[in-house]
C-alpha cells in the first residue's frame, strides 16, 4: 500500500473486486476499465506490487485480453507490459510528484542523495585530471 495523490487521514480504504473506482482503492486489475490510471500494480497474484511504486508514477491500463485472462499496462518508462488479469492494483498516482524539481543547492546534500546509492557522485570531468591519473 502507497500513499496516492488525494488520500487524506482518515479516510476508508477498500480492497477487493467489490471495491468502488476510487482513489487509493486497491481491485484486481479485471475490474478496473481501459484508460484508469493506477499504481503499484502486481506482477504475479499476490505478491503485494512492483510497478509504478516511485514518488509521481502511475501505469494506465490499455487493454484486456479476456481470452487469455491478461492485461496490458503502460509502465511509467513507456514500456508496455502484459501481466494477468488478476492482479491487483491501487487507483490513482504515487504522491510526492515534483519531489526533483527543488534544487540541492549545496554539494552536502548531493553527497548524502547519492551516497545510499552507489559511488557516481561526484563526476569529475577527464579533462580536469592529470593524464596520468586515467
Amino acid at each position: 500500500m502507497v500513499a496516492t495523490e488525494g488520500m487524506y487521514t482518515g479516510q476508508f480504504i477498500y480492497c477487493g473486486k467489490k471495491a468502488t473506482l476510487s482513489v487509493g482503492n486497491v481491485l484486481p486489475l479485471r475490474q478496473v476499465p481501459e484508460g484508469t490510471i493506477v499504481c503499484n500494480v502486481e506482477a504475479r497474484p499476490g505478491d503485494r506490487g512492483q510497478f509504478a511504486r516511485g514518488s509521481g508514477c502511475f501505469a494506465v491500463v490499455i487493454a484486456h485480453d479476456e481470452d487469455k485472462g491478461t492485461t496490458r499496462i503502460r509502465l511509467p518508462s513507456g514500456g508496455k507490459k502484459t501481466v494477468p488479469s488478476d492482479v491487483r492494483a491501487q487507483i490513482g498516482v504515487v504522491a510526492g510528484g515534483g519531489r526533483t524539481d527543488k534544487p540541492l543547492l549545496k554539494a552536502g546534500r548531493a553527497y548524502h542523495k547519492y551516497a545510499v546509492k552507489r559511488n557516481c557522485w561526484p563526476k569529475i570531468r577527464g579533462v580536469a585530471k592529470n593524464p596520468v591519473e586515467h
